[in-house]
């Protein structure tokens, strides 16, 4: 890897942990410098501008979320394949928080998508309307998945499945973001599982 593109993977990545601590709305060419011990002139040689960093932060949250999630829960058995997608997005959350130790970190993806709705014509805005459409598409892919394997009632809906489940996870992470309770895992990982019993009927 060359070094500028080595330099900008550290912005990236020094990004995605700001903003999982304190947010994208707020971060700045400024802030990046500063928490990259950069100058700004450095910072900005690599983007556009700030809506280019953002996004391209954002770009690379989900490239780090691919890795750390979606890829290494594939399993051939449709149901594994969920439960294993289910276990490691509650994993996501402790990822984050190494990323960002001492800071109740949140998911910059679910972040942004609150912080930047009144921007209707914002790129950040767009990044994140395309990336929740690919999001709900992959969930109700895997229950359309666990439905041809037979897991899943023929009678169910796979987009009311994706539907829910991206809820309860969007809720857990708003929670888990406002109160420091190791019970609410516990009480998400129970509502999950019965969300899933529920399409197995």
């Amino acid at each position: 890897m060359k070094k500028s593109e080595s330099t900008k993977r550290n912005i990236l990545h020094k990004g995605m942990a700001y903003a999982a601590a304190h947010g994208l709305y707020s971060l700045s060419i400024g802030k990046i410098a500063a928490v990259t011990n950069m100058s700004r002139t450095g910072v900005i040689s690599h983007f556009a501008n700030k809506e280019d960093m953002q996004v391209a932060i954002l770009a690379y949250t989900e490239e780090e979320f691919r890795k750390q999630v979606v890829d290494i829960s594939v399993d051939e058995d449709a149901l594994i394949h969920l439960n294993n997608f289910q276990q490691r997005w509650l994993e996501w959350l402790n990822f984050l928080d190494t990323v960002s130790p001492g800071k109740q970190a949140s998911c910059p993806l679910i972040k942004a998508s609150v912080e930047f709705k009144a921007s209707p014509n914002c790129l950040v805005r767009q990044f994140m309307q395309d990336q929740h459409l690919k999001m709900i598409n992959y969930l109700t892919k895997l229950a359309v998945n666990c439905q041809a394997q037979g897991y899943f009632s023929q009678d169910k809906e796979p987009s009311i499945f994706a539907y829910e489940f991206y809820g309860l996870y969007t809720g857990h992470v708003v929670q888990t973001s406002l109160i420091d309770n190791p019970a609410l895992t516990l009480t998400y990982k129970k509502v999950v599982g019965n969300l899933i019993a529920r399409y197995m009927r």
